[in-house]
Order: C-alpha cells, then sequence, then structure tokens
C-alpha cells in the first residue's frame, strides 16, 4: 500500500512539476479545487471523477461575513481568489432567495482587493514533522510550498435593521452560492449568539470534529445573530504557517458561513508572518490607524475591535503583542475606556479574548498570562466588565465573580447562588475530570466583580484541570494567591463543545454542550448573570 501511495506520488509530483514548467494546468482551477482534484489522484479515483472537483479559477472561495461597526446598518465581507483575479464585487437584495434570478436588480458593491504573494501553502506542522508523505497525501503538495492569492473585501453599508439579506460575490459568469444573514434589531431586543473557542484544526480528522461542532451548534441555535471565536481557529504559526489550514477551515464549513456571521479574535496559533487572519476577515481596524507609535499597534490589523448588539457592548481584544509592552497596553486600556465611555448607557460589557487571564489547566503557570493578568485584570475590573470569554486552555472553568485589587483577587462566594451539588472528581493535570468542584448550575451577581469564562474547545484538543496542591506549588510563576479558590466551576468535559448565549437587559444566560462522535449533543452546565 505504502510502495502504491509513493509510486502514486512521484506520479503528482511529476504532473505538478510540468503544470509548473510552461503548461500552468493548474492556473485554470481555484486553489482548494486544484488541490483537491490533485489528492484525488493520490488517493487513486480515476482522472475522470477527480475533475467532478474542479472550479474555474475567477470563481471565490473562502466567504465569510464578520461583525464590522454597526451590525443593524452594515456587515463586513471577505473572500479569496486566485492571484490576479480582480475585480470582484458584491450583490446583495433584501430578504431571502435561493434563486440566481433574484439578483438581476441587486444593489452591487465593488470590493477592495490586495494581492497576498508567496504565503506558505503547506508547512511541516505539529502532526506532520517527519511525514512528508502524509503531507502530499493531505494536501497534493509538499512542506515548503507557496501559493499567491487576491484578498477581497467590502463593507455592506446602508443596511435596514432587523432586515434579512441575500447575497453573492464574485463577477459575471463566476458567482459564488447564495448568502444570507440578518441585521441586529435598532433596540435592545433579545438575542442569542453561539460561543466556541480552539478549534485548532490541521488534519481531516481534526477538520471533521470542527465542521460536526458548528454545524451541530448552528442547527441546535438557528436564530443565533452571529458566531464567536476566541481565538487558535488552527494550528501551525509562526515560521510554520499554513494557508492550507485557513483555506479548510473555512471550506469544510463555507455552507455554514454563508449564513452566519462571525466575530473572531486572534489566538497565538493564528499569528503569522503572512496575516492570514487579517487577509481573510473583514473587521474593523480603526484601533491600529488611530496609534501614532507602532509599539502600540498589534502586528496584524483587525483583532481589536468592538460593536453593540441589543443591550451589550461587546470588545474582542488581542493579547498576542503583549511582548511590545506598556505602549501596547496603555493604547489597549485607552481604547477600553473610551468603548465603556462611549456606551454607557447600555446594561452588559463583554470582552472576549484568547490568551487566558485566569486559568487552572497548561497555560496557568505560563510568563505571558501572568503579565497580561497583572495588568489588564485592574483595568477590567476597573471597568466593570461583566462577562470575559477566554480561550487558550482548552477546559471547562467558571473563574469568579473575581474582584481584583491591585495584584489580588478574591472570588466573592456571595455573588453566587442557586446552585446544586455533585460528587467531585478529583484533578491531577494528567487525566479527565469532568467536575472538580462539583458545582453546577447558579446565578452569578456581577455588579462587584467579573465572571471570567472559558467552555473547554470546540475541537479534538484537551487540556486537564490542575489540582489545589499543583496549583499552590506553581505560585513562584504564576504568582496568584489561593488560586484555586478562585474556581466556581472547574473540569473537562472530554468532547468537543459549544455555549449558547442569549443577552437580554434582564440577564446573560449561558448553556454550554458537548457534541459526542455521532454529532449528539449533550448539556453539560447552564449559569445565569445578573446584575443591580
Amino acid at each position: 500500500m505504502k510502495k502504491n501511495l509513493t509510486i502514486l506520488m512521484l506520479i503528482m509530483c511529476a504532473l505538478y512539476a510540468c503544470s509548473h514548467s510552461g503548461n500552468p494546468v493548474e492556473q485554470n482551477y481555484t486553489v482548494p479545487s486544484w488541490t483537491l482534484y490533485q489528492r484525488a489522484i493520490i488517493l487513486g479515483q480515476s482522472m475522470e471523477q477527480a475533475k467532478k472537483v474542479l472550479v474555474g479559477k475567477d470563481y471565490p472561495y473562502n466567504i465569510n461575513t464578520t461583525i464590522n461597526g454597526d451590525p443593524s446598518a452594515q456587515m463586513g465581507i471577505a473572500w479569496f481568489t486566485n492571484a490576479s483575479v480582480t475585480g470582484g464585487v458584491v450583490q446583495i437584495i433584501e430578504g431571502k432567495t435561493n434563486k440566481s434570478s433574484a439578483f438581476s436588480k441587486a444593489r452591487v458593491i465593488p470590493a477592495a482587493y490586495v494581492a497576498v504573494d508567496t504565503v506558505s501553502y503547506v508547512s511541516v506542522g505539529r502532526d506532520d514533522r517527519n511525514n512528508n508523505d502524509g503531507l502530499m497525501a493531505a494536501t497534493g503538495f509538499s512542506a515548503g510550498e507557496k501559493r499567491s492569492y487576491t484578498s477581497n473585501k467590502a463593507l455592506i453599508d446602508k443596511l435596514n435593521p432587523n432586515t434579512t439579506y441575500s447575497y453573492r460575490v464574485g463577477k459575471k459568469g463566476a458567482w459564488s452560492p447564495i448568502g444570507s444573514f440578518t441585521t441586529a434589531a435598532a433596540g435592545k431586543e433579545t438575542f442569542e449568539f453561539i460561543y466556541i473557542t480552539d478549534t485548532q484544526s490541521n488534519t481531516d480528522a481534526n477538520f471533521e470534529v470542527s465542521r460536526k461542532t458548528v454545524e451541530t451548534a448552528y442547527r441546535q441555535i438557528p436564530d443565533a445573530k452571529f458566531l464567536l471565536i476566541t481565538g487558535d481557529l488552527v494550528e501551525s504559526a509562526g515560521s510554520q504557517s499554513s494557508e492550507w489550514e485557513w483555506e479548510q477551515w473555512f471550506e469544510s464549513m463555507q455552507h455554514i458561513w454563508l449564513q452566519l456571521p462571525i466575530a473572531p479574535a486572534q489566538g497565538n496559533h493564528d499569528a503569522s508572518p503572512f496575516s492570514n487572519f487579517f487577509h481573510h476577515f473583514n473587521t474593523d481596524n480603526s484601533f491600529n490607524t488611530k496609534q501614532s507609535d507602532s509599539n502600540a499597534q498589534t502586528a496584524m490589523g483587525g483583532v481589536v475591535y468592538s460593536f453593540v448588539y441589543g443591550d451589550a457592548l461587546f470588545m474582542i481584544i488581542s493579547y498576542e503583542d503583549f511582548r511590545k509592552g506598556e505602549p501596547y497596553f496603555a493604547a489597549l486600556e485607552q481604547w477600553m475606556r473610551e468603548q465603556v465611555s462611549a456606551h454607557s448607557h447600555l446594561k452588559w460589557k463583554i470582552a472576549a479574548f484568547h490568551k487566558t487571564m485566569f486559568t487552572g489547566a497548561g497555560h496557568q503557570n505560563g510568563s505571558d498570562g501572568r503579565i497580561v493578568r497583572e495588568r489588564m485584570a485592574p483595568v477590567f475590573h476597573d471597568l466593570n466588565i461583566d462577562l470575559a470569554l477566554q480561550g487558550h486552555d482548552h477546559v471547562y472553568e467558571v473563574i469568579g465573580v473575581v474582584a481584583t485589587e491591585g495584584n489580588n483577587y478574591r472570588r466573592l462566594a456571595d455573588a453566587v447562588s442557586n446552585q446544586t451539588m455533585i460528587p467531585a472528581t478529583p484533578a491531577d493535570g494528567r487525566s479527565l475530570s469532568a467536575s472538580v468542584t462539583g458545582r453546577e448550575g447558579g446565578i452569578y451577581d456581577v455588579s462587584h466583580g467579573v465572571l471570567y469564562f472559558l467552555n473547554n474547545s470546540a475541537g479534538r484538543k484537551k487540556y486537564y484541570p490542575r489540582s489545589k496542591e499543583q496549583m499552590e506549588d506553581g505560585f513562584p510563576q504564576h504568582g496568584v494567591k489561593d488560586y484555586f479558590s478562585l474556581f466556581n466551576k472547574f473540569g473537562q468535559t472530554g468532547e468537543p463543545t459549544f455555549s449558547r448565549v442569549t443577552v437580554s437587559s434582564a440577564s446573560i444566560e449561558v448553556a454550554t454542550y458537548t457534541v459526542a462522535d455521532t454529532g449528539e449533543t449533550t448539556l453539560f452546565d447552564t449559569f445565569k448573570i445578573v446584575k443591580h
């Protein structure tokens, strides 16, 4: 079997080399479809069968909408095309349709485009080191291959509140499938969104887990207004960045992204010298453009932004540039204070970011987390942030309600009510532990502190809860006294998770579900947030 696979790879390598030596066959097709074609050949399909996956070079791919500014009046949209394929537009009409003929009188918005040249397409990631056969079987390319693209973005503005729109992107003869979205209501109506984190995909098996988790969440919460993901969409980062992973993140879930806007936060695995995150998402970049000091800017644009939905202010934050030190933290603090001041009439203040400010799992002793916590936790407390949605540590933890005084932190025990107790499972930092603290449910009053929440991960990778003794032993690294006492709920679900978050002027309700390999969901935990 391995010998046959090697022969097929050699054939494909020869075919690929030929296409680069004067017969650029692949240039007639989109990058994702050409990759699928090569892979189909490698895996033994006939050429005629494999050709069925090919899509003409002018067609758009990796299409998604993002919240950019006022979600009741506008929506960001982004997509990729092959290198040198430009001239794309958005066509948009009011109402829900699946008919191309409905766009005969559509409003047309030209896309702004930039060349994204010689991006690392396939890297040698953690699961593929010393395994180029695996890389070739997965993509049709060997490690180190480069590809070029066109990043297309448009801002769909002048929309009406609480209205459904249909859209397509591309150009004559090369239109995308039809997508849709619904704008936010103009007032403070109740709404729902999906919260996930850390899909962290880099293999077929991992993309299947991500797809199943997101697909199940959207099927269960069809009225969700957007999906908020707190970082680490892909695995390979930095010098090992892989555009193929980004491509597959969008393509494997394209049917969902055509219907569900995204509010993404940057994770450490999303950092890249090629700025893949920035080129794929069209989020507000005004944080960077307003900074006169480059040390106050984020390395990638569009990773610090805010928006208002219903009675809540959302602040999406990136801590991935923490090494820039005080200029960056000062700019971030000033921006947060400006956002809170400008929206003082709103009931809720929700912050979302990747790098955990408080955690009890694998990154608890990390110096980066300590730097972020000691600089920003006092700011969160001073601004009365109500809910902080985290990522990074792939575990389930409800931390607080936390009151911060300098670098001293304490959980307000009297801020939690209506909880039930279940048998606790001891933690050792090495094995599954569904519930370390043995608490379920609860109503959290955040009038005098911040609730920090991490709902595990939407992918396969998991970390495990540390014991009280392990936390105490880690004090020289993390510097938090009585760290274990900050955890109201703490455990490891063992399966991918998503949360249904319902926001009204009276409360925020969170229900977290696990997703089995069969796609079936199980309610893992619920809680409510109130404020007087």
